[in-house]
């Protein structure tokens, strides 16, 4: 992951100083820096207040896309009008599309 270079990369398109960024974040200058060379990886709360403040996806932050694609198989679980059955066999046909190259 390279959550340093996408919160740098969007830091300095907004004109923010890491100095800005860490007041508005709460943390001291030294933490957003070392969020940006990859020595500290950022808490969930912190991952989701970047996120906030710089105006994208947590996925950007993670994935440096701005949408990840959606996964099928957890849209089906995640149905709540497909009975238990139903989704194994759904998610079992998903996998075995998957894997039918």
């Amino acid at each position: 992951m390279q959550i340093g270079s996408h919160v740098r990369a969007k830091r300095i398109a907004l004109g923010l100083s890491q100095e800005d960024l860490a007041t508005e974040l709460g943390v001291k200058h030294q933490h957003v820096s070392r969020i940006e060379l990859g020595d500290a990886t950022p808490s969930l709360e912190t991952l989701l207040r970047l996120s906030r403040i710089l105006g994208v996806s947590t996925d950007y932050l993670l994935t440096g896309q701005q949408t990840t694609p959606p996964d099928v198989a957890g849209a089906i679980r995640a149905a709540p009008d497909i009975s238990a059955s139903a989704k194994r066999h759904l998610v079992g046909i998903v996998e075995q599309l998957r894997t039918d190259d």
